[in-house]
């Protein structure tokens, strides 16, 4: 990962997951976990050196995951273990479009909107759920002065998604370019608050996972 901060300090709040419940069951899991996405991000660039798509990786903690797939065993107790991958799959994606895939997206002053995800998948690997799709954008070239900024966040803040600190954002075929990532820096009052929040509370501060998202930046030469 590009920024510095050990583990401990990434991961000092944890909490629950209802809302990803909700996209994949329509309801509520009976336990209450506390769980984290780790994220990795591939950024695709066509042939003229634009940006063209974001290809994310999702990891959920092992704990999560677990809780995922017995709650799904237990709706679907027919499906074998790639059946309920491919329809785990559909459910997250076909929901998370509602939210913009958690996903937002500048170049300069102007926000992207990125298209359906596709090539969408999810396997179990070390007892971890990774889910893997791409977001297709309208070209952009992102240069010093209108570089391209994204970050993925929970506007709810009830997931904490970070970039994986032992990966690094690659740039596919994106010659001369570079990233950068900003940490957030949220005011310690609202840490303080968040922390406050249980599982049933909606906070009346809007997009308060905002305040705590990362910001990446990717800046190319001048063609």
């Amino acid at each position: 990962m590009a920024t510095g901060g050990d583990g401990a300090e990434r991961r000092t709040m944890k909490r629950g997951l209802p809302i990803l419940a909700l996209l994949l069951f329509g309801g509520t899991l009976s336990a209450h976990p506390h769980a984290w996405i780790d994220l990795r991000v591939s950024v695709l660039f066509n042939a003229d050196g634009d940006v063209k798509a974001l290809r994310q990786e999702w990891a959920f903690d092992p704990t999560y995951s677990h809780l995922l797939l017995e709650d799904l065993a237990v709706d679907q107790p027919d499906l074998d273990l790639d059946a309920a991958l491919e329809l785990m799959t559909g459910r997250m994606l076909g929901n998370l479009s509602e939210y913009g895939y958690f996903t937002e997206i500048e170049v300069g002053e102007r926000r992207l909107e990125p298209g359906p995800a596709r090539n969408g998948s999810l396997d179990l690997r070390q007892r971890r759920l990774h889910l893997q799709f791409e977001l297709p954008l309208e070209a952009a070239r992102p240069e010093a002065t209108r570089p391209l900024n994204y970050r993925v966040y929970d506007p709810t803040y009830w997931i904490e998604i970070l970039h994986d600190q032992d990966d690094v954002i690659h740039l596919a075929d994106g010659g001369g370019c570079s990233t950068r990532i900003q940490p957030a820096r949220p005011e310690p009052w609202l840490v303080a608050y968040a922390a406050t929040l249980e599982r049933d509370q909606r906070a009346p501060i809007e997009d308060l996972g905002r305040r705590f998202a990362e910001v990446v930046s990717i800046e190319c030469k001048p063609r």
